[in-house]
């Protein structure tokens, strides 16, 4: 075999010293062929083969370990694929194969290596473009170690991206995932990719065909954004987002944070896609940052909306005999007047909304904590005018909802009118329902510093007592009645007011 030695005393010979190719091969000992490949080919070639060789013993077996592969890749559980020394055994032991496990081995290499997927680089314009996907992730809060759900969307185009914490992977949160991306980028992108979520598709279809969430259309109808969807079981057609949400874990969450709530832990993520912007964009732009590129795509956007979506999942039941609606294993009660009639009710991240009759009736804090009642005491007051004897055991008015204060009142009511004492303090707890609930709260706490115990006395500081500090006069829109350094007004203007006359000062 000849070397690259030989190639370059070949070539300086006939194109330095001027030999011809046959005085050069008599010279060197070679054939004028090999002659006229160095000077052809200026490097040797190396061992080229020329066809492939031959498998006597493997080619009658090659169909059937095909066969196994292409089971072995539809296999349903994938722990109990067939491996290479298996496949060896089978062919020998059913099929007589006399040849070598390593012959076998070499060959479902080759074949695994065809069957792999061949990938298209790609390449997106400004806002044409973003990603959608969830990632799980673990937290300390309150010094408690759990589990939370991360929606992330990133841009094709610049890489920029945003983060935000779920305590579940849910409608509700899919779509307020999706409000809050849109303001963080200022802009709606002109297409979003995802996989075939549950929160986002009812039924796949052959290609894009798909029959979509009601809320998902509504969203994407509100927004006017596209969707593609990816194929079954192949997440790395929107590899951007994929990366972002390996970034996001293994960045933004390592070490695990330590905060109070979500609402902090939010923070942190929106301060950590912040600092991301600084960081170098795709080489192909030039050495942009991430940030630069951002500012660049902003004007391709799709404008956002005068009015911001309702991010939620509404649903229609009815209240039952207690004044509650059931959501997710947890009870939230509506006032008592509303039991046994139909409601819709509108499942935020943070807050329920029930309506009823086309009017919201109860607004409550979300709960995420199964088998909880969420109540409002204020919701069943009416209801002790016909029941007072459930206000010791009523579930609503356990643990002190009004305070100390109405603790001591009802304390000196029952101990003055033992009779009738509980019925008085009731009497009070029903001025709830006529009266500001923070007014009340005022006027109990003003009789009790007063020791003035009576539904008589509450009630008078209720009509007569100035229980909210008085604000001052804003008169920044009038100038001319404001007080002037010299203490000296013309009392004409006063005058000029009656009049409707222009003051001047």
């Amino acid at each position: 075999m000849r070397t690259v030695e030989h190639y370059e005393l070949i070539r300086r010979k006939v194109l330095l010293e001027g030999l011809s190719q046959r005085d050069a091969a008599q010279a060197l000992g070679h054939s004028r062929k090999t002659v006229a490949k160095a000077l052809a080919l200026r490097l040797p070639p190396g061992y080229r083969l020329g066809e492939p060789r031959p498998r006597p013993v493997l080619e009658p077996v090659q169909g059937i370990i095909d066969a196994w592969l292409e089971q072995n890749r539809l296999a349903r559980h994938p722990k109990q694929r067939q491996t290479a020394q298996r496949i060896y055994e089978r062919l020998r032991d059913e099929y007589g194969f006399t040849g070598h496990y390593g012959t076998v081995q070499r060959y479902i290499k080759e074949a695994t290596h065809r069957q792999k997927e061949v990938f298209m680089p790609l390449e997106f314009a400004p806002g044409q473009e973003a990603q959608v996907d969830w990632h799980e992730g673990w937290i300390f809060e309150n010094g408690v170690e759990r589990k939370c759900q991360f929606f992330v969307m990133k841009l094709c185009y610049s890489k920029a991206m945003f983060v935000h914490p779920y305590e579940k992977a849910n409608l509700e949160s899919f779509l307020d995932g999706h409000v809050r991306a849109f303001e963080y980028f200022g802009g709606v992108p002109r297409r979003i990719a995802y996989d075939n979520l549950r929160c986002a598709v009812i039924y796949v279809g052959r290609g894009q065909n798909r029959r979509l969430t009601k809320r998902f259309q509504e969203l994407r109808a509100w927004y006017l954004f596209e969707t593609r969807f990816c194929n079954v079981a192949k997440g790395n057609e929107k590899g951007d987002v994929e990366n972002g949400c390996k970034r996001s874990e293994r960045t933004y969450l390592a070490p695990e944070p330590r905060v109070d709530s979500l609402r902090q832990l939010a923070s942190q993520l929106f301060d950590a896609c912040q600092k991301d912007l600084g960081r170098p964009g795709p080489q192909v732009h030039g050495g942009k940052t991430v940030g630069e590129l951002f500012e660049a795509e902003k004007p391709s956007f799709l404008p956002l909306q005068s009015e911001r979506f309702a991010a939620c999942r509404r649903r229609c039941t009815f209240v039952d005999s207690h004044a509650l609606v059931r959501v997710d294993t947890v009870r939230y009660s509506v006032p008592v007047a509303w039991a046994y009639h139909p409601c819709t009710i509108a499942l935020f991240v943070d807050q329920v909304r029930i309506e009823c009759q086309g009017q919201i009736v109860a607004v409550h804090a979300r709960c995420h904590q199964s088998g909880q009642f969420v109540l409002d005491p204020q919701h069943y007051l009416k209801l002790l005018e016909r029941k007072p004897g459930s206000l010791d055991n009523a579930r609503p008015f356990k643990g002190q909802p009004w305070g100390p204060s109405f603790d001591l009142l009802r304390q000196e009511l029952e101990y003055r009118y033992p009779k009738d004492g509980t019925v008085r303090y009731i009497q009070v707890l029903l001025l709830f329902t006529k009266y500001p609930p923070e007014e009340v709260q005022a006027a109990v706490d003003l009789c009790v510093r007063r020791r003035a115990f009576s539904e008589d006395a509450v009630l008078n500081a209720l009509r007569n007592e100035p229980l909210s500090p008085s604000k001052q006069l804003d008169l920044s829109d009038r100038p001319e009645l404001m007080t002037q350094d010299r203490a000296v007004r013309d009392v004409g203007i006063y005058d000029q007011l009656k009049s409707r006359q222009e003051v001047r000062v």
